[in-house]
Formats: structure tokens, C-alpha cells, sequence
């Protein structure tokens, strides 16, 4: 008898042994799209080869994917607490700047504006020797002082060209050549601030007050408020600091050497060896699918410099990292960006 149940019971663990193969095996086949060497990693973090990280071939599209899903707002509501926790991504949701109101007063929401613009641009400083044509976009360009600015950027196989445009003169001021061969690093991802800078918290304070004073004391004065409205007040969470909440791409050519004390200084300076792009406040309120949208999105332009790089087989190193702004203090910036003072708009009586 003894033997019988000895008998029995290893055949029940060999069982056992064998469902828990099983459901291992299939749980690791049900995992959509998951990529070994992916420079965007969720909660896990994956170690990534070095050849990954130097071509980007395979960072460019599980992060792609992992931003759509960041710019999708309620994707992730409509799934479970559960789901929600295993598929969280590191980055946060955009914040959407400026609002439908505002953004009429930018000359380049106007239509036909930009295309025009793109145009004249494209006729008159691209020659043959700057390389096939291979993209245009308007977008933000965040100096080293952390100052938005509207550029137009110009994409060939062999350069980066930054454009300086007048929109209400409708004439280009300047422009900068940075050539594909010259990069030696690119980064792509989250626009965030040192741990020990003020600008996260000077920026909280600055939306909290604008918020009070725009939702609750001048709201007072055109109507009655509601019961719910005078509960939040002065509610905490308008004053919690914020941080850029953005993503960018940096495009460097210092060759891994820090700045010199000289640049970083000057706010004047144009000897910045690297520079940085955001997409453009339109692309949050411009009508229409991607295509419509697609001349004030970084990602693609990400996606198509990165593609450039590759295919002329530059030594150029591709990250998916987060992009540090040396910015500690930021008043100067905070009141520059506010003020929306980089971009070409109407202000009241006057327009620059």
C-alpha cells in the first residue's frame, strides 16, 4: 500500500510540474509586441545592448508606440486598476499648452500661413549639394536658458537646417545649418529639470496664481459662483510644482565635453553645441488626423532624422533617455514662456 501511494503521489507532482510549464509558456506567449532591446522601458527595466542604443533601430518603434499611447487621453481609463498597473508607462501625459481661445492668436494657426512659409523657405536656401529633401515641420526649439522660440526645421540627408521666420512680415530673419556627419549623440524623450531645481516649484506657483485669478476672482465678477466652485478656492493641487511634461529631441555635437563656463553664462551665446525641439503649441489644437498635424510633431521628426542618420551610415549614438535642462532658477525663462514672447502673435492692439 505504501508503494501505491508513493507511486501516486510522484505522478501527481510530475502533473503539477507540468500545468505550471504550461501556463508559464503561455503567459509569455500572450505578452503583445514585447522587445527584448528596447531603449523605452516600462516598469521593468531592460538592459540594452550597446548596438542597440548606437543604431536605434529597434528604440525608435517600441517608443513610438509607448508615446501614442501617452497622447491618447482615456485610453488607459477604459481599462481595469490591473491592466492599468502592468502596462503604465514612464512617462506622463501631456500637458496641453495654451487653450483653444489663445492659441487663435498665434499668425501661424492662421491658414495657409505655414505652408507658405515652408515654401518660400524651402526655395530659397536649399540647394542640390544639401542633400535630398526629406521633410519640413514648425516646431519649438527650448534654448539653453530654457526659452521656447517657433522655428521652422528643414530636414535633407545631410543637414538640419533651423529657420528664424517673420510670420506676420511673412520673411525669413536667419537660419542655422547643423549637418547630419557632425552629430555625435541624439536623444529622445521626456524634457525634465536637475533634482535640485526651483523651476518645477516657480512654475507651480506661477499656474496657481494665474488659475485663481482667471477661474475664480475674475469668474466672480462676471457671474455667481456655484456651491462646487466656492469649495475649491485656493484649492493645494493649483499651486503643486509642475514639471515640463513634454517631449523633445536633442541633437548634440560636443563630442561628450561639457560646456564652457563662457556659454554657459551668456544667455547670448550661438556657440551652444547642441540643440533641442519640442512640437508646436498647434499640434494639441490643430483640426484634423495626424496627417493634418503632422507638420508640429516632434515624433515624426524624431522618426525621420533618426531613419537619416542611419541610412548615411553616420556614427551618430540614438538614446531614449530623459533630456536634462540646466535650469535652476528660471524666472527670466518663466516669464519668456508665459508670455508666449518666442512666438509670433497678437497682442492686444499690437502684434510681434
Amino acid at each position: 500500500m505504501s508503494d501505491l501511494l508513493d507511486d501516486d503521489l510522484e505522478l501527481r507532482i510530475g502533473t503539477l510540474q507540468l500545468s505550471t510549464d504550461n501556463v508559464a509558456t503561455n503567459a509569455e506567449a500572450q505578452r503583445p509586441g514585447r522587445e527584448k532591446t528596447s531603449g523605452n522601458a516600462r516598469s521593468t527595466p531592460v538592459n540594452v545592448p550597446p548596438s542597440s542604443v548606437l543604431s536605434g533601430a529597434d528604440s525608435l518603434t517600441s517608443s513610438s508606440s509607448s508615446f501614442a499611447d501617452a497622447r491618447a487621453d482615456g485610453a488607459t481609463n477604459a481599462q481595469p486598476e490591473t491592466e492599468q498597473e502592468a502596462v503604465q508607462t514612464v512617462y506622463p501625459r501631456y500637458d496641453v499648452p495654451f487653450n483653444r481661445e489663445n492659441i487663435k492668436d498665434f499668425f501661424t494657426f492662421r491658414r495657409g500661413v505655414v505652408e507658405n512659409a515652408i515654401q518660400e523657405c524651402i526655395t530659397a536656401l536649399l540647394f542640390p549639394e544639401d542633400g535630398e529633401y526629406l521633410g519640413s515641420w514648425l516646431l519649438t526649439e527650448i534654448t539653453l536658458w530654457d526659452n521656447e522660440k517657433e522655428r521652422i526645421v528643414l530636414l535633407t540627408s545631410r543637414l538640419v537646417m533651423t529657420i528664424k521666420y517673420d510670420f506676420i512680415a511673412m520673411k525669413q530673419l536667419d537660419f542655422k545649418k547643423t549637418y547630419l556627419d557632425d552629430l555625435d549623440t541624439i536623444v529622445i524623450g521626456e524634457l525634465v529639470y536637475p533634482p535640485s531645481s526651483l523651476v518645477p516649484r516657480l512654475n507651480g506657483i506661477a499656474t496657481g496664481v494665474t488659475t485663481v485669478v482667471k477661474d475664480c476672482v475674475i469668474d466672480r465678477l462676471c457671474r455667481r459662483p456655484s456651491e462646487a466652485e466656492e469649495a475649491k478656492l485656493f484649492d493645494p493641487k493649483y499651486f503643486e510644482p509642475r514639471e515640463r511634461n513634454l517631449r523633445g529631441v536633442r541633437l548634440m555635437w560636443n563630442k561628450g565635453e561639457a560646456l564652457p563656463l563662457k556659454t554657459v553664462w551668456n544667455p547670448f551665446s550661438q556657440d551652444v553645441p547642441f540643440i533641442t525641439f519640442a512640437s508646436h503649441p498647434i499640434y494639441w489644437h490643430k483640426d484634423g488626423g495626424v496627417d493634418e498635424r503632422s507638420t508640429y510633431d516632434m515624433e515624426i521628426f524624431a522618426q525621420k532624422l533618426q531613419r537619416a542618420v542611419e541610412t548615411a551610415a553616420s556614427a551618430c549614438c540614438i538614446h531614449h533617455s530623459p533630456i536634462v535642462i540646466q535650469s535652476y532658477v528660471g524666472i527670466t525663462s518663466l516669464l519668456h514662456n508665459k508670455t508666449s514672447m518666442g512666438f509670433f502673435k497678437v497682442r492686444g492692439k499690437f502684434s510681434f
